[in-house]
Order: C-alpha cells, then structure tokens, then sequence
C-alpha cells in the first residue's frame, strides 16, 4: 500500500442533490473565501501602490493561498459527507471512506491558515516600531511560540493515524498494528488556538491605549478589533462543535448528525481573519476615496512656480503657526510638530510629518520614532534662490518621520 494513495472512487458530485441547507453551506463557503480575497487583493494592490510591501503581506499571503487552495476539497468533504441532509434521506449503503480523505487534505491546509495570518499579525506589529521595549519581546515571543506550535500541530495532525490511509478508511484502525492519537489531540489544539488568539488581540489594545487619534482613525481602529474579536467568537463556537462530536452528551446522540452546517464555521474562522489582518493596509486607499475623513493634512500651495511659496511642488512652501499649544512648522511640504513640547524618556522630542503614503505605522507616533530618514543636502549651480545657488537632493522624495536630539 502507498504511504499516501490516491482519493478512493467516488460519484461525481455534481450528480448528487443540493438540498436548501446544504445549498446555504456551500454558500457561505464560497462567500467568506471570495470576501477575504477581494480584501487580500485590495491590500497587496495598497501595498504595491504605497511601496510598502513587507514580511507581514507574504505571512497573509500564504494563509490566503491555503484558504484558496482548501475550497476544493472542503467543498467536497461537504457534499459527500451529505451535510444537510436528514439522515433518513441518506442514500444508503453510505460510504464515508471519500469523503474522509477530502475532509484529510482539508485539514493540511486549515492549519497553517491562522498561523501565516497571526505571524502576519504580529509582524505589522513590529512594523509599526516605536513600542516599548516590553512589548516588543512579548511580540517576539508570542511570534516565536505561534511558529512552533504551527508546526507541531501540522505534524500531529499529518501523523494522527499510522499508517496514515487509516485517517480515511476506518477499516484499518481495527488492526493492532494501527496507531491514532486520541481525539483530544483536536480539543488541545483549537484550545491553545483561541489562546494566542486572546493574546494577540490583547497587545494592540496595550500599544494603543491613550493614544489619540482622529475620530475616523478611531472608528476604523475599532472595526479592525472587532474583526479580531469575531474570529475568537467563531473559534469558540467551532471549539464547543468540537467537543460535541468527540465527546457527545446523551441529548446530542438522538440528533439528525447530517442536518447540521456547523463545520462550515472552520472556512468563515479561517476567512475572517484574513480579512481582520488585511484591514489595516488598507488605509491607504480609504484616504485616497475618502481624504475629508481619513486624509491628511498637506499644507500645499495651489500656485505658484516650482521655487516660490504656493507651488504645487512640495518642497517650495514655509509657513508657522500655532494651534492648542503645539508649534506646527511647514517646511519644503513636511509638517513638522513638536507633540506638546514633551521631552521622551530617552531625551528625544518627536518631529513627525504627515506621510503622503497614508501608512498605518503613522498612528504610533505617540511612543517614539516611527521611521528615520536621511537627508542628504548638496550645493551646486543648478538652480538660484533669493542670489543663492541651490540645490537640494533628497534620499526619499518625502520625509516621513524627524528626529531631534536636544
């Protein structure tokens, strides 16, 4: 025998009927999987167009080439399971042997899909820069810890039945020589799933607790936890599901086990979060659409040559003043600030400009500095300013974070 055959034979599924509940199934499997898509889609083309393409998009990434690549056999797993159906139509003999080998390789590929999305997570995280040291271990640790349990629980649930076929075919496990862990192997793991699922939803609570921010950035930071809280809602679900197949009540055993939809609920858990991670790149683009709510502030002239105030060119406008006791200061199109004039614990005081590219990493300037930029400045003929000769040469076409050392 092969260490892992091919699917055994089965009818096609085409052929077989789709009774309204399990129609509503397959739904929300092809919906919830198109939904995080479309936003993965909008964050790489967000990512792309900002050039701020990282580590954590290729972590989200390839959760979303798991959820993709797990629609076809969940949706066979689906309907030759007959899932939503009532058992008395259940066209018997019933041969569950193919629907367990697809329900196998559905598996392999629903594991990694929260792990590549909370490394996703935690990455941004450490994108953002500016925590304290504290919180950047806790980062490092909880990051650490999510790889190796995304790897211990991949090869468990690969090896939960020597020789393997016996995962599928039942058969075998009637032989001694059969080896299968027990099924609260299952329970432990979407346990300590939901745990570092509070954990990570807890930090970004931690970093931005008193911060202060515009009312939309506010909303839209809220929605974004929201999204993180659903998906520990739906794992918490998923888990009471759990323990009632492996561990059924006497109430449980007399229910219809085929009219019942729940396992659909491991593709929305799966999705949502993908669609949690993906939301804050976003940002970008809802500035671009809606600049009144989520726009910036960019201090430019409308005319004017490229060398005097009111250019349209970002570098060509001076201009101070004061609001609420902060100093702003525009200078070659950098809003510059000193946040109440606070000296940091490390001496420092912050200058921050408004990022043209709209990056999130912008909201955690309250904790240090973000981003540091170097300027390289050159004097030669090309250009004359008031009789000097001027000429000014930038590393970055815009500057996105100063720092002052007083």
């Amino acid at each position: 025998m092969a260490i892992f055959p091919r699917h055994p034979p089965h009818q096609n599924v085409l052929d077989i009927p789709t009774p309204p509940l399990q129609a509503a199934g397959i739904f929300v499997i092809f919906f919830f999987t198109a939904a995080a898509f479309i936003v993965w889609a909008l964050r790489v083309y967000s990512r792309l167009r900002t050039r701020q393409w990282g580590m954590d998009d290729y972590m989200v990434s390839l959760g979303m080439l798991c959820s993709l690549a797990m629609v076809g056999p969940f949706y066979m797993y689906f309907k030759l399971y007959y899932f939503g159906w009532h058992t008395e139509d259940v066209p018997q003999p019933h041969d569950m042997l193919p629907a367990m080998w697809w329900f196998y390789i559905a598996q392999m590929l629903y594991n990694p899909i929260l792990a590549f999305v909370k490394a996703s997570v935690l990455l941004f995280l450490l994108r953002l820069g500016g925590q304290k040291p504290g919180v950047r271990l806790v980062i490092h640790s909880l990051n650490a810890f999510n790889a190796l349990q995304a790897v211990a629980i991949f090869f468990v649930a690969l090896l939960q039945c020597l020789p393997i076929a016996a995962n599928w075919d039942f058969s075998l496990r009637a032989d001694p020589n059969t080896k299968c862990i027990d099924n609260s192997f299952h329970v432990i793991a979407s346990s300590l799933t939901l745990f570092t699922d509070i954990l990570i939803l807890v930090i970004p609570f931690w970093i931005f607790l008193g911060l202060k921010m515009k009312k939309a950035a506010k909303v839209a930071v809220l929605g974004i936890f929201m999204l993180g809280f659903a998906v520990f809602v739906i794992g918490i679900v998923r888990l009471r599901g759990l323990i009632k197949l492996f561990y059924p009540s006497p109430n449980d055993v007399n229910k219809d086990p085929f009219y019942d939809i729940t396992v659909t609920l491991s593709v929305v858990e799966a999705n949502v979060a993908i669609i949690s991670a993906s939301a804050p790149a976003l940002r970008p683009l809802f500035q671009s659409w809606m600049p009144v709510l989520f726009g910036y502030a960019t201090g430019y002239g409308k005319s004017g040559n490229k060398y005097t105030a009111g250019s349209k060119l970002p570098y060509a406008q001076r201009t101070k003043g004061t609001t609420g006791g902060n100093t702003t200061l525009v200078e070659d199109g950098v809003t510059l600030k000193s946040i109440k004039h606070k000296r940091g614990p490390d001496g420092h005081i912050e200058a921050r400009s408004e990022s043209p590219t709209g990056s999130e990493e912008e909201i955690m300037t309250y904790n240090g500095i973000l981003r540091t930029t170097d300027v390289r400045v050159q004097y030669d003929g090309s250009s004359t300013i008031g009789g000097d000769r001027l000429s000014r040469v930038f590393s970055r076409s815009t500057l996105d974070t100063l720092s002052v050392d007083l």
